[in-house]
């Protein structure tokens, strides 16, 4: 297996971290520390990273302030997905289903379905995309 890491970038500076690898341990709290910390947040209320790539699976951490919304891109509807919140809540609706996912709370969703959401206060939440 190829390991793969992420680049320090002038928004992110704090240097390489593994994307992929045989083992990866991921600190949640210290990723959510960091997002919220930068300026995308503050800027645009809202602010990802992505903390697992592989060709298969991706998994994104998730940061929302209040009324900010998410909808797939290409990736994401190509991809069956989980999203769960880690903490706050969240408006869900995919066609028929509409949905308040709270702290702890897990939606998966089949590919090629379109969904939108948007946090019903300050909202971390995980997405895993498997293709």
């Amino acid at each position: 297996m190829e390991e793969k890491h992420n680049n320090a970038t002038q928004r992110r500076p704090e240097g390489a971290r593994p994307l992929d690898a045989g083992i990866i341990p991921i600190h949640i709290p210290k990723y959510i520390e960091q997002i919220k910390n930068e300026e995308a947040y503050h800027k645009n209320g809202k602010n990802a990273i992505t903390v697992f790539k592989s060709d298969k699976v991706t998994i994104t951490l998730i940061a929302l302030k209040k009324e900010e919304s998410f909808q797939p891109g290409k990736e994401e509807n190509e991809a069956t997905m989980s999203l769960q919140v880690i903490k706050g809540l969240i408006y869900f609706e995919s066609f028929d289903h509409k949905i308040d996912l709270q702290e702890g709370e897990l939606v998966t969703l089949h590919q090629q379905l379109s969904f939108k959401t948007v946090a019903l206060n300050d909202t971390i939440c995980l997405l895993t995309m498997v293709k």
